[in-house]
């Protein structure tokens, strides 16, 4: 792809209005076999007290799956009936509602959902047996390396700031949650000038405004809570983390902190997602063959500074030189340019990963609500292509060289320590990390 061809990308048409609680109804064109919705919530995980993290989670999920009426229907029965499907999505930013239904049925669908948020029954039985099945599902989790690694690497990350710890929670702060919490913690975020509803529907909008301001206008607006977390510190120097873990296998979590998505070095980091990713195979045939390698790139930019994160598995004998691999490759950023061929492939899938968001229905609808969580406004939509194509190699590797740095990484290993830790020794001073059971 041409830099001219990185053009200005049309935002979806959509209608915005209000209701007299502040809550926002957007419509958008373009309904398909059926209507798409979301109901998004500006407030997340991150407000979780210190000793009751999942609580968020939990709250949402007995939203989800409480009674809604006295004979023991649950929402999610009355909505398979309706012809509807419902799912929800815990991030430590905001919350999510999310389906489809046929647009017969929408609206019916829609006030149900207001009936389910803003006039929860919160009963003691099914919180008992919704925090019995989390906390079983978290434990058995906490056996697997993968999900230990995870928790922990966050955990070391971000120290004191609300993204070190689990969305869902742990066992122990789970066991630590009452009824009473939960209520309360709907109060808190559970309001309406804090929620947009938007969804795909091509009918009569005032009449649809009009049936929806009925339910979820009798919700009653509260004041925000002020968004004033700490955040978290850059290093001043790396560390080397070893948890031991028998195995032929070992995995590692490599990375550090990257930026809040409000910031113009976001696009830099997206694009240097995928060039990260496009330079793994050729890292991996430097080292192993690269069938015995599994190797991802992630990047998450939040309303706080967040990461970016190289995971890694495979033989433990070879995890050492990949890392040694890694280090150089994050030590050429600052002495050589850039590939320029594999920079304009991930330039051009970073672009085309926004293209391909707006083309699908929930990709979109959540698109224009991080537009408005983020206050990046629409023209972070619009002009995406426009910055993608100011950005060159040089201006990437400067960019890219603050955030990824061979003096500054976390690095935490698992696998063998009779094995890992000779060789780690030689990269520098190796803390050992026992892990608590249960997290």
């Amino acid at each position: 792809m041409r830099a001219e061809e990185y053009g200005q990308i049309p935002v979806p048409e959509f209608q915005k209005s209000a209701l007299l609680n502040g809550m926002e109804i957007i419509f958008l064109s373009g309904v398909q076999d059926r209507v798409h919705f979301l109901v998004a919530i500006k407030n997340g995980a991150a407000f979780d007290p210190a000793t009751k993290w999942g609580v968020t989670y939990l709250t949402s999920k007995m939203l989800l799956e409480g009674l809604e009426n006295q004979a023991g229907e649950s929402f999610l029965e009355n909505l398979r009936q309706l012809d509807a499907e419902l799912d929800f999505l815990v991030h430590w930013d905001a919350i999510s509602f999310f389906g489809t239904s046929s647009t017969q049925r929408a609206l019916d669908v829609l006030n149900l959902l207001g009936e389910m948020v803003v006039r929860p029954r919160f009963e003691e039985d099914t919180f008992q047996r919704l925090r019995a099945e989390l906390v079983q599902e978290l434990q058995e989790e906490n056996n697997h390396p993968g999900h230990q690694t995870q928790t922990l690497f966050l955990k070391e990350l971000f120290q004191a700031n609300p993204y070190s710890h689990s969305i869902r929670g742990t066992p122990r702060t789970l066991k630590n949650l009452t009824l009473a919490d939960i209520k309360i913690q709907y109060r808190k975020l559970f309001i309406p000038n804090q929620v947009q509803l938007a969804f795909h529907y091509d009918e009569d909008r005032e009449q649809a405004l009009n049936s929806l301001g009925r339910g979820w206008g009798r919700w009653i607006k509260s004041r925000p809570l002020p968004f004033t977390f700490r955040r978290a510190e850059r290093p001043d120097s790396s560390r080397i983390l070893l948890l031991d873990s028998p195995g032929e296998n070992g995995l590692i979590r490599m990375g550090g902190l990257s930026v809040e998505m409000g910031s113009r070095d976001h696009y830099a980091l997206k694009v240097f997602e995928n060039y990260l990713t496009l330079s793994l195979p050729e890292i991996a045939r430097s080292t192993v063959s690269e069938t015995q390698i599994r190797a991802s790139v992630e990047l998450a930019n939040r309303m706080m500074p967040g990461y970016w994160q190289l995971n890694l598995e495979a033989p433990a004998n070879h995890l050492v030189s990949y890392v040694k691999k890694i280090l150089d490759f994050m030590d050429n950023l600052k002495k050589a340019p850039l590939d320029s061929v594999r920079f304009e492939e991930a330039k051009r899938l970073t672009y085309q990963e926004i293209i391909d968001s707006l083309s699908q229905p929930f990709p979109r609808l959540d698109l224009l609500f991080k537009t408005n969580l983020y206050n990046l406004g629409v023209n972070f939509i619009s002009h995406y292509g426009t910055r993608l194509k100011r950005l060159t190699p040089e201006s990437l590797g400067l960019i890219v060289s603050k955030y990824v740095s061979p003096e500054t990484y976390l690095l935490l290993v698992s696998g063998p320590a009779d094995t890992l830790r000779p060789e780690l020794d030689k990269l520098g001073r190796v803390e050992v990390i026992q892990t608590e059971k249960p997290f």
